[in-house]
């Protein structure tokens, strides 16, 4: 727009988001003033200006004008609508990259183009910008292959606003709580699909966009509207476990593996029988896989307490598909609706569980005590053993407050034993323990003390791991140890062990357990070295090192390199971290599930465990949870005060509970 100034002409120019045609008034830099078909007169930009007619007009009137525009505007979008974009770029593709707007219209009108004609192209190619592109005053020419990519693209994206409208009428559906639409099984799945993933992992999901685009047009935006459609469509059960899924955590064993594990039996190697030694076993009512058992027998003077552990290593290759499978898992995850466990139910469950009264193979930790209750030496032996009793914790209380042998010698072994470790600095803090479980809806709950009985079979344990440790590092067998660093700071004193106001915060100042490829000390349980092998059926750390052992007693080359165990270690950290974050999280819900079926607007005993000036983190002494409790402005608590709340608010799925002072 150079030269002499430009008016009393027709200009395409875009006003509103559209073009439409212009009479020009005047010029003033590069901006023309202009009188739109509307009768405004407005300033427009060279940005604006699409095309300017090489026709001047005479002077003409105001309303000349107008009708002028209104003739031209018509034309020009009549003309525009008729021109097929496809057989003018049939006729230049591959001519020229780029024409100037009145040549290209010669190429489809002839000579003698008119102005209105050349509009009209101009709309056409802002219109469809499939075959041409308008840039700096000229129509860009597409190529082929850039034709294909942008009608590729352009059915994808008709086939998404296609999309969008059925998941907006299917998820409309959904949310009114009525009868789904005939729509195709396809986008019904697309959409429960993309809700699922939306409901798990929130802005992260793939299609989260498009999700929250359309729950927002559908005003259903609440932070459990992904959660309760999901439950309308049957795609989740009321008390869904989320967090398995979120952490995809397998369920359900491979075809292959069942199958394998079917066929799987013990080796045949030499043992030792010691079916006649009577050995029993310790465990919850409700137990269905006993990896452990116990003997105590007298031996010139000293006291020998067997601890007998199933022997997986066995029955599960290290190249089995069904060990593969357990490194997947890392343990048996016990949670309150459910367990899913490490190995098939045919191994965990009957063939390598210690049941009453059938032989099995054996891993068997001989534990040589002195009568004042040292432990002098140990040995591991590969045997066969037939457990006589099958005992429950209570059972064995019940027969410790009755002085009964050979429990009343093993706990009193098991209290030397635990004393040796304290003095050598064992430090652990131990809380009791509600278990929660669910069985067809039902919520029960029972606190679990730290009994006689559970003390006798947890020292038992920790020597016989203790003797696993020691046996692997003397003889260089390539390992995965325990250890747990001093804590930051010792707060509990002894004799406090009771105080849960002490002990939660005393909890504050521990460090994290860890696992390493040699060992360090435990301050937790104060030994020099230590890992775990009397749980093979349930962790999988436990059934590597069973491996490493049994190989070393058989003379074999341990199956397990330093190197291989450096790489299961990665894997085992992030299986256990995912594990116990499935399992507090699932053991929160029900909690809380239980507060509101069962207190919700009444009042409990808690316990201040710190106190500010408007909040207090305080304990439900009867369920061992933490929880927040906002104070009224100048109502001070103290720390290990006992207080009453009041159960104001529960929702379990978003994990709120919202106290109140009683």
């Amino acid at each position: 727009m150079e030269g002499p100034e430009i008016r009393d002409r027709i200009a395409e120019v875009i006003q509103h988001g559209r073009p439409q045609a212009a009479f020009v008034l005047g010029q003033k830099g590069k901006r023309l003033r202009v009188l739109l078909p509307s009768g405004k007169e407005e300033t427009v930009s060279s940005g604006q200006t699409l095309l300017v007619s090489r026709k001047t007009y005479p002077r003409l009137s105001r309303q000349e004008i107008l009708d002028l525009l209104a003739q031209s505007e018509a034309r020009r979008q009549a003309l525009a609508e008729e021109l097929d974009l496809s057989e003018i770029w049939e006729l230049v593709e591959g001519e020229a990259e780029s024409f100037d707007p009145f040549e290209l219209a010669e190429i489809y009108f002839g000579s003698g183009v008119e102005e209105d004609q050349v509009a009209a192209l101009v709309r056409a190619v802002l219109a469809d910008r499939l075959y041409f592109r308008l840039r700096d005053g000229r129509i860009t020419v597409h190529s082929r292959e850039e034709v294909e990519r942008l009608l590729l693209a352009r059915k994808r994206e008709e086939e998404r606003l296609r999309r969008l409208s059925l998941g907006e009428r299917f998820l409309g559906a959904l949310v009114r709580g009525e009868s789904p639409p005939e729509i195709p099984e396809e986008i019904r799945a697309y959409y429960l699909s993309a809700l699922r993933d939306y409901c798990l992992f929130g802005e992260e999901a793939p299609k989260a966009k498009e999700i929250k685009e359309i729950l927002s047009r559908l005003k259903a935006t609440g932070p459990e509207t992904p959660f309760r459609l999901l439950v309308r469509a049957g795609v989740f059960e009321e008390d869904e476990n989320l967090e398995i899924l979120r952490f995809r955590l397998p369920v359900e064993f491979p075809e292959e593996v069942l199958e394998e594990a079917e066929g799987l039996f013990p080796e045949e190697i030499p043992r030792e029988d010691f079916n006649g030694l009577e050995t029993f076993t310790i465990d919850a009512e409700d137990t269905r896989d006993f990896d452990d058992a116990l003997s105590l027998e007298r031996q010139e003077g000293k006291l020998v307490v067997g601890v007998h552990i199933t022997d997986v290593a066995s029955v599960v290759p290290p190249d089995s598909r069904t060990l593969s499978e357990a490194r997947r898992r890392g343990q048996t995850l016990y949670l309150p609706e459910r367990i899913i466990p490490m190995l098939p139910p045919v191994l965990s469950e009957e063939r390598l569980s210690l049941r009453e009264g059938e032989r099995r193979p054996a891993l068997s930790f001989f534990l040589h005590f002195s009568p004042e209750g040292k432990l002098l030496r140990t040995e591991i032996r590969l045997t066969e053993i037939r457990v006589s009793r099958r005992l429950t914790y209570e059972e064995v209380d019940q027969a410790l407050a009755e002085g009964k042998e050979p429990f009343f010698t093993l706990h009193t072994l098991a209290r030397a034993f635990q004393e040796e470790r304290r003095r050598q600095g064992a430090f652990a803090v131990t809380l009791p323990e509600v278990v929660i479980r669910v069985e067809e809806g039902e919520i029960r709950l029972e606190r679990l003390e730290f009994t006689a009985a559970r003390e006798l079979v947890a020292e038992c344990m920790i020597a016989a791991n203790y003797a696993a440790a020691r046996f692997l590092h003397e003889r260089g067998i390539p390992a995965l140890y325990r250890y747990q660093k001093e804590p930051l700071e010792r707060i509990l004193k002894e004799g406090e062990e009771a105080d849960l106001v002490r002990a939660f915060q005393q909890l504050r100042f521990l460090v994290r357990g860890e696992l390493g490829l040699s060992p360090e000390f435990h301050h937790g349980l104060g030994l020099p070295a230590y890992t775990t092998v009397t749980s093979p059926i349930r962790r999988l750390l436990d059934l590597l090192m069973q491996h490493q052992i049994r190989a070393a007693l058989l003379g074999r080359t341990p199956p397990f390199s330093e190197e291989a165990l450096r790489e299961i270690l990665v894997e085992l950290e992030e299986v256990q971290a995912a594990a116990a974050q499935v399992r507090t999280r699932t053991q929160r819900y029900w909690l809380l599930k239980y507060l509101r079926l069962h207190f919700q607007g009444r009042t409990l005993p808690a316990l201040v465990l710190e106190a500010g000036e408007r909040r207090a983190r305080v304990l439900l002494p009867d369920l061992m949870l933490p929880a927040e409790l906002p104070l009224p402005p100048g109502h001070g608590l103290r720390v290990g005060e006992e207080i009453r709340v009041k159960v104001q608010r529960v929702h379990p799925r978003l994990e709120v509970l919202k106290l109140a002072l009683a």
